[in-house]
């Protein structure tokens, strides 16, 4: 079978790239696949992914792509490769879609009960002004993911800090901004792996340790804590929690998988209040892969995989025989 791994690369370390892969991670995929016994290929998600994909005609595509532009730019590959019929790891068109809209999400989640925070969307500032909130709130751009143009300052105490931050906000990403209850309290983040046939395996959770994190972060786990402080020291994993709290979180997250419809894998982010009620936060239907240990470039999906006992290799793998299983392809 010829697999194809189709994703935007990082050229820089730009706030606007953060979401794409870096060489390393491509290696490790690449060796993933390989050791599959699988004949490997590569693809770049630009502007031309449709005629790549046509002239190399793969059976099967590891997509990771994060799309170049636009409020649905995860779902442009998913879309070409539906067209042209070809099968792939990773979320659908629609829920790559509804997933990249934090609103929309979690308006869908909120529909099937699952607890999210209180939240609204606007556009300008007159809109926020209709707007009657509790504060602290932090502020989120509704279309973005891995956390970008989120830091501590984005959590805001009184009219005075919104409306400023709002108006940069506006500015800076030229998209509503998601207007959220901030719940001070324990975050955690649950990954979620298909299995061929079988109830999906949910790996190990990983807790934030944000006493390990110096004040200035501000309980936000931003940008700032993503990269600057990145370090194992800051996460523990898994989570000392009680069994309870586990189960909940789970099953959770298994609900929200079969909600949102992502069947291979997928990462998502809850708090925790200070009265051990979960909230939802938001879903990475394209969880990183990145796991360089030697230069602390790592995701918590495959962190949480190798905390589950998988290798790199392994991972891989259950990916395609998710999405094989799906398909009626054998690997």
């Amino acid at each position: 079978m010829r697999i194809a791994l189709t994703l935007n690369t990082r050229h820089e370390d730009s706030e606007f790239e953060v979401e794409y892969d870096p060489p390393h991670t491509i290696e490790l995929i690449k060796h993933g696949i390989e050791a599959t016994g699988h004949e490997y290929m590569f693809i770049e998600a630009d502007e031309n992914v449709v005629e790549n994909l046509k002239r190399q005609k793969p059976d099967l595509v590891f997509n990771r792509a994060e799309g170049l532009r636009g409020d649905s730019r995860e779902s442009h590959v998913p879309a070409v490769l539906e067209m042209l019929g070809i099968p792939y790891v990773g979320a659908n068109v629609l829920s790559t879609a509804v997933c990249l809209n934090k609103a929309w999400t979690k308006k869908c989640l909120e529909h099937h009960n699952i607890r999210t925070a209180e939240f609204h969307v606007c556009s300008s500032l007159e809109e926020a002004n209709k707007i009657s909130f509790h504060y602290p709130v932090i502020l989120k751009p509704n279309e973005e993911g891995s956390s970008m143009g989120i830091n501590e300052d984005n959590v805001v105490q009184d009219v005075a800090h919104f409306r400023p931050k709002l108006k940069q906000m506006l500015k800076d990403y030229r998209q509503g901004i998601l207007i959220e209850q901030f719940i001070q309290g324990r975050e955690f983040s649950v990954g979620v792996l298909g299995r061929a046939g079988r109830e999906p395996e949910v790996l190990p959770i990983l807790e934030i340790d944000f006493s390990k994190l110096p004040q200035q972060v501000g309980n936000v786990f931003g940008q700032r804590a993503k990269t600057i402080y990145e370090g194992l020291d800051h996460y523990v994993c898994p989570a000392k929690i009680p069994a309870a709290l586990k189960k909940t979180l789970e099953q959770t997250s298994v609900d929200v998988c079969r909600y949102l419809d992502t069947p291979d894998f997928a990462r998502m982010d809850y708090r925790m209040n200070e009265k051990g009620e979960t909230y939802f936060l938001e879903i990475n239907p394209l969880p990183g892969m990145d796991f360089d240990m030697d230069h602390k470039d790592f995701s918590f999906f495959p962190y949480m995989a190798m905390k589950a006992g998988y290798s790199y290799d392994e991972l891989v793998r259950r990916l395609l025989e998710s999405a094989c299983y799906r398909y009626g392809l054998k690997l």
